[in-house]
């Protein structure tokens, strides 16, 4: 195989082969069994010298330490062609943020081309046609999609193959940078900063930060503890619960000194009592469809938690900056 495509389920779950450490293909380590992210790039590196993934945020800055340590070996290889970060709501199944990340294994540079692409999207809105119910009644509902237009695909296509520093939009580093900057691969990081820092106004990040909140407020996950430990999202809903009381935090902020209101999260609780919402009628052996949809609710609220503790750095950056001018 000389080249590869691939658009893997995100976040999965997966079990260690028990000879997975002599594996061939992983080489930089094992990934943990929690997240296969890179089980998928090691894998198709080991296969092909040349592929591309398009893969959630979360990998371009995670903080596991079995992850942390196979992408810095991946990019110290300079295997990395090049990091694209997409706009959010891209998918018509989910408004996870996502980026791409394309390899070349016979590379010739020692730098890689950073590409944001968060404020280049327009919108579409499309109609989709579905059913509810069990019965066969259709209806059609609008939606609202991120779309790259095809002259920036064109755009960012000729600036993989030839890259360069283009103001807001590419930045091409080398990989002294990226080791200096603790191997985030995030683009933004790379982005010059002048001086004089204007940070956006704290009602737009309040408003992205809201977004982001009604999104995981869709849903609400009421699960017996011992149920979340069995299906190894307790300590996930452990973390969500300290990012909620941090959200009430930064929110108290808000009101006070910007008259903005951040809405509140209330998308878990953990419960001593044998209850599950979703119906749950068989409490010694959980129904296979709760937990494949259990596995499907944890990757998406990590995703999005992910992306709210971006604004909610980015809402803290514009306080301290504030705070410094007034000095």
């Amino acid at each position: 195989m000389t080249a590869l495509i691939s658009n893997p389920p995100y976040n999965m779950k997966w079990e260690h082969p028990f000879f997975a450490q002599s594996q061939d293909r992983f080489i930089y380590g094992v990934p943990p069994e929690n997240n296969a992210n890179y089980a998928f790039i090691q894998s198709a590196l080991a296969t092909t010298n040349h592929c591309v993934f398009l893969l959630p945020n979360s990998v371009l800055s995670t903080n596991q330490v079995d992850e942390k340590a196979i992408k810095q070996s991946i990019v110290e290889d300079n295997y990395l062609v090049a990091v694209i970060q997409l706009p959010e709501r891209m998918f018509e199944s989910t408004s996870i943020p996502t980026c791409m990340l394309v390899f070349d294994k016979h590379k010739e540079t020692q730098k890689i081309l950073m590409i944001d692409l968060t404020d280049k999207a327009e919108q579409e809105t499309r109609d989709q046609n579905g059913q509810y119910g069990e019965t066969n009644t259709k209806r059609t509902y609008h939606k609202t999609m991120n779309v790259l237009s095809e002259e920036m695909i064109k755009h960012v296509t000729e600036l993989v193959r030839n890259p360069k520093d283009e103001d807001g939009l590419s930045s091409y580093v080398s990989l002294e940078q990226v080791k200096n900057n603790d191997f985030n691969l995030n683009p933004r990081r790379y982005f010059e900063v002048e001086n004089d820092y204007t940070h956006r106004k704290y009602v737009d990040i309040v408003a992205d930060m809201n977004h982001i909140i009604d999104l995981k407020n869709e849903t609400k996950l009421v699960i017996n503890e011992k149920a979340a430990k069995d299906l190894g999202v307790y300590d996930l809903i452990k973390q969500f619960q300290k990012s909620a009381k941090l959200n009430k935090e930064i929110a108290k902020i808000a009101q006070e000194e910007h008259g903005l209101k951040l809405k509140d999260e209330s998308f878990v609780s953990l419960s001593r009592y044998k209850e599950l919402k979703f119906e749950v009628k068989d409490w010694e052996k959980l129904p296979e469809l709760f937990v494949l949809m259990v596995g499907m609710w944890a990757q998406a609220m990590r995703a999005l938690n992910n992306e709210e503790n971006r604004y909610l750095v980015e809402y803290k950056d514009a306080m301290l900056n504030d705070m410094f001018k007034k000095v």
